[in-house]
C-alpha cells in the first residue's frame, strides 16, 4: 500500500471527534483532502521538499503523525451526497481523463483517435486541444441550483488534472482557463455559485503525478512513416505545459525532481490562497 493510500485510508477511517480545529465552518471553502495528503506523501517519498515561499502556520505539518490528528467537520458527518465536476479540456475529445497522455502512446486507441481527428502529435498535440475547449454553454449558477435541488450538500471543482492545465486564474502559468479556452475563472465561478446557494465548496488537484505522467509527450512513434519524429512535448517552447524531460531514473508516480516539487508547491499555494 502506498503512503498516500495509507494516509487516505487512515483519515477516512478515523471517527470525527470535535469541531474541525476551531475553524469557522459556515460557508467555508473546504480544501479537499487530496491537497494535504498528496504533498505529505511526496515529501515523505522523496525526502526533499524545498519550500521557499512562506505559508501561514496551520494545524498540520508534513508528517503522518500530524495528518492522523485530522477529524472530519461536523457537517460532513451527515453530508451524504456531494457532486464533483471533473471537467476540463478532456471534454473536447470526450475519451476520458487520461487522453492527454494516451494520445502520445502509439499502441493506444486514443493515439489513433487523435491522429484521425486532429493530426499527428508531433505537430498537433494536447496544446492544440486546449484552445478548442470553449465552455460557451456553461452556466455554473444554473448547475449549482440543480445540484442543490438534487440534494447535494457540497460541491467540488477540479482545479487541475494531470494534464497541467489550470482551471483557476493563475499568475504562475499561462496554461489556464482564464488565458486560454473558456477565458473564464472556472474554479472561481464554481465557488461563487456554490457559496451563493449555501453549498460547501471544495477543490481537487491532480498535479502531483503530472511531471512523470506527461513524459510520453517527449517521445516519438516507434514504427510507421513518422518513426523517430519527436512529439510536440519535446519542443522546449511548451515545457511549461508538458514539463522538461525527466531523468530516466525518475519513474515514480511522484517525481523526485526538486524543481518540480517546488513548482507544484507554488501552484497549489496559489490555488489555496485564491
Amino acid at each position: 500500500m502506498s503512503l498516500l493510500t495509507k494516509v487516505k485510508w487512515s483519515l477516512r477511517t478515523r471517527r470525527p471527534t470535535a469541531k474541525y480545529l476551531n475553524m469557522k465552518l459556515d460557508r467555508i471553502e473546504l480544501i479537499i483532502l487530496m491537497l494535504g495528503c498528496s504533498f505529505a506523501a511526496a515529501a515523505a517519498q522523496t525526502n526533499s521538499f524545498p519550500l521557499q515561499l512562506p505559508i501561514a502556520k496551520g494545524p498540520f505539518v508534513g508528517t503522518m503523525a500530524s495528518l492522523t490528528n485530522y477529524s472530519y467537520p461536523d457537517w460532513f458527518r451527515d453530508a451524504k451526497f456531494g457532486i464533483w465536476a471533473h471537467w476540463g479540456p478532456q471534454a473536447v475529445p470526450m475519451e476520458g481523463d487520461w487522453y492527454a497522455r494516451k494520445m502520445y502512446q502509439q499502441n493506444q486507441a486514443d493515439y489513433t483517435n487523435h491522429l484521425e481527428r486532429w493530426g499527428h502529435p508531433s505537430t498537433n498535440g494536447w496544446k492544440d486541444i486546449i484552445p478548442l475547449w470553449k465552455a460557451e454553454n456553461w452556466d455554473p449558477e444554473k448547475l449549482i441550483q440543480l445540484y442543490k435541488k438534487a440534494g447535494a450538500r457540497y460541491f467540488v471543482s477540479m482545479g487541475s488534472h494531470h494534464d497541467n492545465f489550470f482551471l483557476w486564474n493563475s499568475k504562475l502559468h499561462r496554461w489556464n482557463a482564464v488565458q486560454m479556452g473558456p477565458h473564464r475563472d472556472v474554479v472561481g465561478e464554481w465557488q461563487k455559485a456554490a457559496k451563493k446557494n449555501g453549498l460547501y465548496f471544495g477543490v481537487s488537484e491532480h498535479l502531483g503525478a503530472s511531471f512523470t505522467w506527461f513524459q510520453d509527450s517527449h517521445r516519438s512513434d516507434r514504427t510507421g512513416p513518422r518513426a523517430g519524429v519527436p512529439y510536440d512535448g519535446s519542443n522546449s517552447n511548451y515545457w511549461d505545459l508538458y514539463h522538461p524531460p525527466a531523468d530516466p531514473s525518475d519513474r515514480g508516480w511522484y517525481s523526485k525532481n526538486p524543481q518540480w516539487q517546488q513548482e507544484w508547491y507554488n501552484e497549489i499555494k496559489e490555488l489555496v490562497d485564491n
